[in-house]
């Protein structure tokens, strides 16, 4: 059936081919004084081109199909501004007007509709962390880059494991896109980090609330999208050879960091290629003891500061990128790489456990204008990821894991943009994704895999005066297929029966957004979500060294259980004001879940490994919440900012809260910023405080935790050399050297937070 609706489309799209004419887009940036603004970096958001103006303001894209495009404007010290154009002439001339602000705000969202879109017409709620933002704010990993945007939370097991937690939920729950692919990597796993470089990033945008309509089963609680740096292309037959270094240092725990990127433009070809190596020491925490809780309220527990052992890491990564472009759109083909070895700290200080990781994808995907009102997108991707665990360094040594799973999946996805005049728009398209995954290691824990899943979907949008209309439906079906596997372990023999599960389930959404003025968007969104059961969460039994408890799935625990997939339906209403000294975003939502699938201590200790229990459980539950985010400006130099969320869970079987329930959190900022001193341009100083609020309400058998309060600190500046701009930044982490432990820590039970840390930034862009 796939192959023909594919057939279907592709001779479609040939019979338009005719109707297909490029033209150019030109223009000039200036400021409100009229000045030319050099260095502006402009992205054509359909597919994704980027280019900067030259000294005197000016930019211009060439053969580009007629039709409808996004382009976005920006720079530090500005308003970022995007602006639609209509391409349907030889020359378009677009004039810019650049306002001077401190203000960040999001201008574009590609995550909430298969396509770029003005945020005033999401109906979502969606952050961005943008280019300059990812410069100040990368951390050790993606998650702990994004934990402080409103919504967004992070499961930690130390400093180099991170898992993003959006409104309270995680792993399986939140997905993982990059560059429009699922990530994929055994999301089920608390300490399975998402394998991807926080380098040569144009943007994170993420969306909050049910993406089921968007990429099928999974991202029931949002999107983490994260956006790579476009392709450049020659506006004539001159070439351009550009690139980007970046380094950085951190004191707490001796990290050092650098990636290299190098690209070059041609007139119809694009190409660049990235590396780079991250590696750490062990982990410094404030040195004394700290009392924590335990399940007896009338009990507390010591923990002891210092050095934590066995928690260094090492990373390298790098890709490749080319792309062609013609008078009917762009084709790009990708090769990203990404490996990891981290070790495991445990309550034992001789402890020696250990993650070994390699994550590889190849990805080919294309934009074709077939005509002005109708562009196809396909993506295909390969992903193969290896994942080895390990009880001790001789083990990693003697290359024998404990447990070792080898994934690898295909998806494809093909979509049909439709822009049918000034008011409708939409997305039409198919996907396909098979995954097959084999347990290889000493301790299988889950059985050998395969899995087959189908999609279709359909969305549009309508644009009325002050109103935005959308509404989308989606139907999907996955096959697992059990294979037959032999678990034995030690005297005891497991052998798991093959079995075929088939699930499908319709999902959609429906959106509002009201504007009264160009300054205020009223907006809500209904949206119902699915997730189908992972493997693991059907079939886990034993010991998991990573979590460090034994577990058992749904179908572990009764062989006759009928797997039923999650069912969410979630609500979400809000406000978005940009006023010229003030801006504010606040989201509310309510999202009901039946069937909720989620770990839960079983209160006993297993014999044998003297490991905690947890089940894996279904319940209906409750997510409710709050999300806020506000910036004023009362003086040129001058930018006071807001940011916070509060969460609620309840499970309806027991009546309190869901375990891993981020507690409430706000981050208050002052930056004090000027255009330029002298030769230094953009010096900035600012200090934020983040105040986490105590977690008492909890899981029964989990512990509470305190409240605590962060202090930090940056400064940095930019050094203008013609076309490049180099940027310093230095940040002071914890700078109270604080002692304490956060609910989301899987450490919290035997170790700190990490301390005091000294944080250095250079980033490098140049261009020849």
């Amino acid at each position: 059936m796939l192959k023909y609706i594919i057939a279907v489309i592709l001779l479609y799209s040939t019979s338009l081919y005719s109707e297909v004419l490029t033209g150019e887009i030109k223009g000039r940036v200036t400021d409100a004084d009229n000045k030319p603004v050099p260095n502006v970096y402009v992205v054509i958001n359909e597919p994704g081109v980027s280019f900067t103006t030259d000294a005197e303001g000016n930019y211009s894209a060439e053969d580009i199909p007629y039709g409808h495009y996004h382009f976005t404007f920006s720079k530090t010290g500005f308003i970022t501004k995007t602006l639609e154009i209509d391409l349907r002439a030889p020359v378009v001339i677009k004039d810019v007007v650049l306002e001077n602000s401190l203000i960040q705000t999001s201008t574009i969202d590609v995550t909430s509709s298969f396509e770029a879109q003005n945020i005033s017409q999401s109906t979502f709620s969606i952050s961005t962390l943008s280019l300059k933002n990812l410069i100040q704010d990368r951390s050790h990993n993606l998650s702990s880059t994004i934990s402080e945007i409103p919504g967004v939370n992070s499961i930690t097991t130390g400093i180099g494991i991170g898992k993003p937690v959006i409104r309270g939920m995680t792993s399986n729950s939140v997905l993982i896109v990059h560059d429009g692919v699922k990530h994929e990597s055994q999301q089920w796993g608390d300490e399975h980090s998402p394998e991807i470089s926080v380098y040569d990033l144009d943007r994170i945008e993420i969306l909050r609330g049910p993406a089921s309509l968007l990429y099928g089963s999974e991202g029931i609680g949002g999107v983490v999208n994260i956006i790579s740096k476009p392709l450049q292309y020659s506006g004539s037959n001159k070439t351009i050879l550009y690139g980007n270094l970046d380094l950085g240092g951190f004191s707490v725990n001796n990290e050092g960091t650098g990636n290299l990127m190098l690209g070059a433009g041609f007139k119809n070809i694009g190409l660049k290629g990235h590396f780079g190596l991250r590696s750490s020491g062990n982990v410094k925490t404030p040195d004394g003891t700290l009392l924590v809780n335990t399940l007896n309220p009338f009990v507390k527990d010591t923990i002891q500061g210092g050095m934590l052992s066995n928690s260094g890491a090492k990373e390298i990564e790098g890709g490749v990128s080319l792309g062609f472009r013609n008078n009917l759109g762009y084709i790009e083909a990708g090769y990203e790489y990404f490996g990891r070895e981290i070790q495991m700290h445990d309550p034992d200080p001789f402890g020696t456990g250990n993650q070994k990781l390699k994550t590889q994808q190849i990805e080919l995907s294309g934009d074709f204008r077939l005509s002005r009102k109708f562009h196809l997108e396909p993506i295909f991707s390969y992903q193969m990821q290896d994942r080895k665990e390990f009880e001790t360094t001789q083990d990693k040594e003697a290359d024998v894991p404990s447990l070792y799973w080898k994934l690898k999946t295909f998806q494809g996805d093909i979509r049909l943009h439709n822009d049918l005049g000034e008011r409708f728009a939409g997305t039409a398209g198919i996907s396909y994704n098979n995954s097959d995954n084999k347990s290889l290691g000493v301790e299988k824990l889950i059985p050998n895999f395969s899995s087959d899943s189908y999609g279709i979907y359909a969305y549009e949008k309508y644009n009325i005066d002050k109103f935005t209309f959308s509404l989308g439906g989606r139907f999907d079906a996955k096959k697992i297929n059990i294979l037959l596997t032999d678990m034995t372990e030690g005297n005891e023999i497991k052998y798991i029966v093959p079995r075929i599960i088939n699930l499908s389930a319709f999902s959609g959404s429906a959106g509002l957004v009201f504007r009264p003025n160009d300054a205020i968007d009223l907006f809500g969104n209904i949206g119902r979500g699915w997730r189908a059961p992972s493997e693991f969460e059907l079939y886990v039994d034993g010991v998991h060294d990573g979590t460090g408890r034994v577990e058992r799935g749904i179908i572990t625990q009764n062989h006759y259980a009928d797997p039923t997939p999650e069912y969410s339906l979630n609500t979400d209403i809000g406000i978005r004001a940009r006023l010229r000294n003030f801006n504010a975003e606040i989201s509310l939502f309510n999202n009901v879940i039946d069937n909720f699938i989620f770990p839960s201590p079983a209160g006993i200790t297993d014999t044998a490994s003297g490991l905690p229990v947890f089940l894996i459980k279904q319940d209906k539950s409750y997510f409710r919440g709050i999300e806020y985010s506000f910036q004023y400006q009362p003086f040129e130099f001058l930018l006071i900012t807001l940011n916070g969320d509060y969460v609620f869970t309840k499970n309806d079987a027991t009546g309190r809260p869901l375990p891993f329930t981020p507690p409430m959190k706000n981050i208050f900022g002052v930056k004090v910023q000027k255009q330029s001193i002298g030769n230094i341009y953009n010096p900035y100083f600012k200090v934020s405080m983040k105040v986490v609020s105590p977690q008492n309400n909890v899981d029964p058998l989990e512990t509470k935790t305190d409240g605590y309060a962060l202090i930090n600190i940056g400064t940095g500046f930019d050094l203008i050399f013609q076309k490049t701009v180099m940027s310093f930044d230095i940040y002071a982490e914890n700078l109270g050297n604080i002692k304490y432990v956060d609910h989301l820590s899987r450490y919290k039970s035997y170790a700190m937070n990490p301390g005091r840390s000294l944080n250095l930034k250079v980033t490098v862009p140049f261009q020849l």
